[in-house]
């Protein structure tokens, strides 16, 4: 007879929320989807009543993102939205003293600013630290008088840890795209390899947890562990490759649209087993200012793939005819409700580079059925 799986403990609980923040949010390179993505993850694991990100805007912490109870609300705006370092609220104290508050009964703490709508009890916060830098806060909040611990600041603080790496990454991307130097591009390059030391963390920790379960001979736990190092260390891999290559503009200009797409797909997709096939009727090259935003929509298009879509062949086609211009990138993946992501994906930073040359731009997919991304672009006589 097989042992019976026992039931999962805190501490396990810890390993894998940790690792699953580590895994979804290393790649992402926006920080707006990345706080979202963050404070989603972590409200839905705990059900806490409320989780908010606030970074360090000049003196003052603001707050932008939010995730449970208060944000389910439509009309909910963070009020007070701002709130001065070392003399406002707790997360304002957080942010000063770069030290958690862990407070039982908020009613009882004089630093405490209530929040238009707020049933909040109990509140935990912790400061997101960059190099020695406090550039914001994680604050979790419960309806329920007490409802925290030494062991959940312990938590919460490890994944402000992340969500400062991860920071830090979108930041240094950011950078990146503003830089027209190939020496600062290199520095950053190597720089951003940095970011694997995240991934690294979570397969320490899976180790860690396996380490455990073996001693107590729960070899079904330990196996599955093993399998979860493995799939880090892919996906890391791959990220550190998309990563890499983002960083290369300076083929683009050097050898144009079409090679330096080539590049893309052979450095990145093919090497994470996706299928690729490009087709094109291009003979010359277009102007560069054209090139660039083509390639950053079709990048994209092709980022959201690699992360999201789960696809096995992506098809991507250049094509002139009539004195116009059509490039589609195609996937066979899971496929999503566009009107469920508008705000997402990158959609609205392609359709605008698209509207600000007076190009077509369309989406399509459903659930099940594959994404094609496609833009029509005029020619000049």
């Amino acid at each position: 007879m097989m042992p019976t799986a026992r039931p999962e403990t805190r501490e396990d609980a810890r390993f894998r929320i940790l690792a699953e923040v580590s895994r979804q949010i290393t790649s992402i390179l926006n920080i707006d989807e990345l706080l979202v993505q963050v404070v989603g993850l972590i409200q839905r694991t705990f059900n806490f009543y409320h989780v908010g990100i606030g970074l360090v805007e000049g003196d003052e912490i603001v707050y932008r993102v939010g995730a449970g109870a208060l944000c389910d609300d439509r009309g909910f705006r963070f009020v007070p939205g701002r709130l001065k370092i070392g003399s406002e609220g707790l997360t304002g104290w957080v942010a000063k003293t770069g030290q958690p508050a862990l407070i039982p009964d908020v009613s009882l703490d004089p630093r405490y600013v209530w929040m238009e709508s707020s049933d909040t009890r109990s509140e935990l916060t912790v400061p997101i630290i960059i190099r020695e830098q406090i550039v914001g806060v994680l604050d979790v909040q419960s309806d329920r008088l007490n409802s925290f611990s030494e062991v959940d600041v312990e938590l919460m603080q490890a994944l402000a840890n992340q969500a400062g790496v991860a920071i830090q990454n979108a930041r240094l991307y950011e950078r990146a795209r503003h830089v027209a130097v190939m020496e600062e591009r290199q520095r950053l390059a190597r720089e951003l390899h940095d970011s694997v030391t995240q991934s690294l963390y979570g397969v320490s920790l899976y180790a860690q947890a396996a380490e455990g379960q073996f001693a107590q001979g729960d070899m079904e736990k330990v196996a599955r562990y093993l399998q979860d190092i493995k799939n880090t260390a892919l996906d890391s891999l791959a990220d550190m490759r998309l990563l890499i290559h983002e960083l290369r503009p300076p083929l683009l200009e050097k050898e144009g649209l079409v090679r330096t797409l080539q590049s893309r797909l052979y450095a990145v997709e093919n090497r994470a087993g996706i299928k690729t096939e490009l087709s094109t009727n291009l003979a010359a090259r277009l102007p560069l200012s054209m090139e660039e935003d083509l390639f950053r929509i079709a990048t994209e298009a092709l980022n959201n793939a690699l992360k999201h879509a789960r696809p096995g062949r992506i098809r991507l086609g250049l094509m002139l005819d009539q004195g116009a211009l059509s490039m589609e990138v195609v996937d066979d993946g899971i496929g999503f409700a566009p009107e469920s992501a508008a705000g997402g994906l990158g959609l609205v930073t392609m359709k605008e580079r698209a509207l600000a040359h007076g190009w077509q731009f369309a989406v399509q997919s459903a659930p099940g059925e594959g994404t094609r991304v496609w833009v029509r672009a005029e020619m000049e006589p």
